[in-house]
């Protein structure tokens, strides 16, 4: 009898310790500030898997494979969607960070980056080169890639099957 109710209490556990770090799947309060009151951003396309020295820029060590700077309308957009991954999160992270996308936002003469990976299900925020915290995200870059593939930037293919 013991068996079941050791394995209840483990899953309340379990759920109460989810719900808790969803509860600080927050973006830092300066962070939302700025993606707020921003007008434009840059979405960036990202090669999580090139090798460290592949020549190209980088953002935050990893490759851009292009780059466009997003008219309000779509800057809105893009931080929906950035807004809405962490919102629902579900509490699932991975070991791994690959991002695909980057977003770039400058307020109050800061630049903050963020950097997503919807297959890890992780966002890392940077201040200038600090990383400021990283967060939980859930969904799809669908609406991201469409905003790419619209400025015909490349996308990244690293783990598609062939």
């Amino acid at each position: 009898m013991k068996s079941p109710i050791l394995a209840v209490a483990a899953l309340a556990l379990t759920v109460s310790s989810i719900h808790g770090a969803q509860d600080k799947n927050k973006l830092p309060a300066e962070v939302d500030a700025a993606l707020r009151t921003t007008s434009t951003a840059v979405l960036y396309s990202l090669e999580p898997w090139a090798e460290p020295d592949a020549p190209g820029k980088r953002l935050h060590r990893y490759k851009i494979l292009g780059q466009t700077m997003l008219e309000q309308k779509q800057t809105a957009s893009a931080i929906a969607e950035f807004k809405t991954a962490i919102g629902h999160w579900n509490g699932v992270l991975a070991m791994c960070f690959d991002p695909r996308h980057g977003l770039r936002v400058t307020a109050n003469g800061q630049t903050y980056d963020l950097l997503l990976c919807y297959a890890c299900n992780q966002l890392y925020v940077y201040r200038g080169d600090r990383l400021v915290t990283s967060l939980g995200v859930t969904g799809s870059p669908r609406v991201l890639n469409d905003l790419l593939a619209a400025a015909k930037i490349p996308l990244s293919k690293s783990g598609e099957k062939p």
